[in-house]
């Protein structure tokens, strides 16, 4: 099917998936693309898993690395995050593009590819929470509030899109 990515995730990388070339975001992201990424990463649980909640004793990067794949993969949103991360060469990012790009890498058979795309992934995840470029407001301490609170079914169903009961 196309290539498999190159090792790079810089924001000059090129990764070819489904024959089609693909620009890896850079630190200047739209609010929009900004959005879509934090949602669907807190979908996820992947702010959970970076901020280390829930643990006793922090994990360190390579345990922290196999756990947030498994996270994303067991939560269904690894290709959207990755279509949110990967802009098609000659185009601009846009949600119903992004959404279409997700399900076309989920189709994806090329056992190259899919190896490809799940560190891809965490390459690109890690990298958007320890770039400091990152908002305030959509930083992993603003989303994930560690402490006396707890996180209720409500704080997901706003993400959704869904009314909480």
């Amino acid at each position: 099917m196309g290539e498999a990515p190159n090792g790079s995730a810089g924001p000059d990388a090129v990764i070819k998936l489904a024959g089609r070339e693909f620009q890896s975001i850079s630190q200047a992201l739209t609010a929009n693309q900004d959005d879509y990424l934090v949602a669907h990463l807190r979908l996820a649980g992947v702010l959970e898993v970076l901020a280390d909640l829930g643990v006793e004793k922090p994990r360190n990067d390579k345990e922290r690395a196999e756990y947030l794949l498994t996270r994303i993969l067991l939560s269904g949103r690894k290709h959207f995050i990755l279509a949110g991360c990967l802009t098609e060469k000659g185009k601009v990012w846009s949600r119903p593009e992004a959404d279409r790009n997700a399900e076309i890498f989920a189709q994806i058979t090329d056992t190259a590819e899919k190896r490809a795309m799940s560190m891809a992934v965490v390459r690109f995840v890690s990298g958007f929470f320890t770039s400091g470029e990152t908002s305030s407001q959509n930083s992993p301490k603003s989303l994930s509030r560690p402490g006396k609170g707890r996180h209720t079914a409500s704080e997901a169903g706003a993400i959704s899109g869904t009314s909480p009961k």
